[in-house]
């Protein structure tokens, strides 16, 4: 079985190369706010565990695969907010490599906003009276803000593209795959996974109310059929149909 190569979609700038800038003049908070969603993500998992840990580890904490961990590990280590350790082994057998982020390193440009989130999720969650369709509500308002100006999508296929690029600018990684009557839609990176694995029913009808609200402000001849969370390890799925679905958000 061959090992699938690293994924190397929406890493941000090559921190790991001498782009001519003075490195010495970046403070901490510049330096992580110029990593890419997947690269800080990893920075800030790496920070949680607070120990020596593997590649391994830290996939499995981002529910990914651990070459797609390690290769944003050394580039971490490329810049100086990580370092990288050989297990002391007595037995027999490879000494692992760990991975320690550095103390005086950034913290994740995400960290903050991760707490911010799991504040607000746990509030809708245990407070409103229907969570899910406060999240769905809360999700399509920001969705009709967040879409571009552009021309109205004339085909499902066209509304599943406005969907996968505008959402690619918030930190989702997506694939659309069209099917007989529908489009699918392969979402392999959440932004919001560390959340939605304690609060999934919110969190998830946050992303479809994204997507909703995105196809209403663009008039797009297209809806949200569904949308399946946690197919697999940061794996959901949603389907665009023809015949929009979605309800009108409720007055206020």
């Amino acid at each position: 079985m061959s090992t699938p190569p690293p994924d190397r979609t929406d890493l941000g700038p090559d921190l790991g190369a001498d782009s001519g800038a003075d490195s010495g003049a970046d403070s901490g908070a510049d330096t992580a706010h110029r990593f890419g969603p997947t690269r800080a993500r990893v920075l800030d998992v790496l920070q949680d565990l607070a120990a020596p840990s593997t590649a391994a580890e830290v996939a499995a904490r981002l529910g990914t695969h651990p070459n797609t961990a390690r290769f944003h590990l050394e580039a971490l280590v490329g810049v100086g907010v990580v370092s990288r350790e050989r297990e002391d082994r007595t037995a027999p057998g490879r000494p692992r490599t760990h991975y320690v982020a550095a103390v005086t390193g950034p913290r994740s440009s995400q960290r903050s906003y991760r707490l911010l989130a799991e504040i607000l999720a746990t509030h809708v969650d245990s407070s409103a009276p229907d969570p899910t369709g406060e999240a769905v509500s809360a999700g399509r308002r920001f969705g009709r803000t967040a879409a571009p100006a552009a021309e109205r999508p004339q085909s499902v296929a066209a509304a599943a593209g406005l969907v996968v690029d505008t959402l690619a600018g918030m930190g989702f990684e997506s694939q659309p795959t069209p099917e007989t009557d529908s489009v699918r839609i392969d979402v392999t990176t959440c932004p919001f996974l560390e959340v939605a694995t304690r609060h999934l029913d919110v969190v998830c009808a946050i992303h479809r109310g994204l997507m909703e609200g995105l196809l209403e402000s663009a008039d797009a001849p297209a809806g949200v059929e569904s949308l399946e969370p946690l197919v697999g390890p940061s794996h959901c799925v949603a389907r665009l149909t023809g015949a929009a679905t979605t309800a009108p958000a409720p007055a206020r």
